[in-house]
């Protein structure tokens, strides 16, 4: 065998074990090698019609959840929010947006921010038509959602998740660092880059307060406000952070990895954190461009003081798929999903730890 043939050969062996290699990294990280067990200990209706609740977030004093809702299959449809009773989610029903006539409304995150005077405000990302993102600032009064402010910064660029701080404060995420570019975001979650950030603004200026995340996803901030979560979809973790409440700068104490692709987090009236994710992360992928594909849904809990972490839920798709959310409260859980035209209202049976 000649010399060039040679090195030949060993140039084609060396590209196969390198594209073999990094396939199976990639379906290993992204969970599509894992074998997954359905199961929950409860029962759950489907409250139908409420498209795309990629978010929840509920009022646990008055039992009632806010759902973002947008039919992204559909994206020249109008979004809205809905109200859903926890204790009659049969009543669900869209509110009416009392002074804010965007000509498109596409809500992703949602957080609500009880004030001390009793006043509810609901903190909402808006896409619009996806060239301005704003967050918006509502006053939740009677069966309406009462334009306030508007809300647009240069630091917030791709904006995923909402925290609320204070009446005219947040947290929000940026999850990419590519714009809006399918082949710029299928490069930068393949190759597992962390470009996403967390901004923190103030009411009048913002700033960046933690940065190289890998997909930034879903931000909550603690019950008492000492303490800021941060999920990531790509480092599929749950970042745990110190808050100074005066300034809103963060410092990182813990971060627990839980092997899949984080959502979106939801904080009980316990404090208990209540995770959506996405166990295969190439099978979501899928089902974001063909309803019939279907994709899993996982909640997850965990409880921060005692270090806790369980499965609570786990289907493989149905009777919805792609869940992004779990809200829960008094042993409730509502889960929501991208795309799905329904929410699950969903009763434990057994307390979980």
């Amino acid at each position: 065998m000649g010399r060039k043939l040679k090195a030949i050969l060993f140039i084609v062996l060396t590209l196969i074990v390198g594209v073999s290699w990094f396939w199976w990294r990639t379906m290993s990280w992204t969970g599509e090698l894992t074998t997954l067990s359905a199961h929950y200990d409860g029962t759950c209706e489907s409250v139908e019609g409420i498209y795309g609740a990629e978010d929840i977030v509920i009022d646990h004093e008055n039992n009632l959840a806010y759902v973002s809702s947008h039919d992204r299959r559909n994206p020249e449809t109008k979004g809205s929010i809905w109200v859903l009773p926890t204790n009659a989610p049969g009543e669900a029903h869209a509110l009416t947006l009392t002074g804010y006539d965007a000509e498109r409304f596409s809500p992703h995150g949602v957080d609500l921010w009880v004030g001390a005077d009793g006043v509810r405000r609901l903190f909402v990302i808006d896409h619009g038509d996806w060239s301005l993102n704003r967050v918006v600032i509502f006053r939740v009064e009677d069966d309406a959602l009462v334009f306030e402010r508007a809300i647009a910064n240069p630091l917030i660029k791709r904006p995923n998740d909402i925290a609320a701080a204070s009446q005219s404060a947040f947290y929000v995420t940026n999850d990419l660092g590519a714009g809006y570019d399918s082949q710029g975001e299928f490069f930068e979650v393949l190759f597992r880059q962390v470009k996403g950030n967390l901004v923190y603004h103030d009411g009048s200026k913002a700033s960046i307060v933690a940065d190289k995340i890998g997909y930034a996803n879903g931000v909550a901030v603690s019950n008492d406000g000492s303490s800021v979560y941060l999920g990531a979809i790509i480092d599929q973790s749950v970042r745990f952070f110190s808050r100074d409440v005066a300034s809103g700068a963060l410092t990182l104490v813990d971060e627990i990895v839980l092997g899949t692709g984080v959502d979106n987090i939801d904080v009980d009236e316990e404090g208990v954190l209540w995770i959506g994710a996405h166990p295969k992360l190439l099978t979501f992928s899928k089902h974001a461009k063909n309803e019939a594909d279907r994709s899993p849904s996982q909640i997850i809990r965990a409880d921060p003081v005692n270090k806790t972490i369980k499965e609570i839920y786990l289907s493989h798709g149905d009777p919805l798929s792609g869940a992004s959310v779990g809200a829960h409260s008094d042993g409730t859980l509502l889960i929501g999903g991208v795309f799905d035209p329904r929410v699950l209202v969903c009763t434990n049976d057994k307390p979980a730890p």
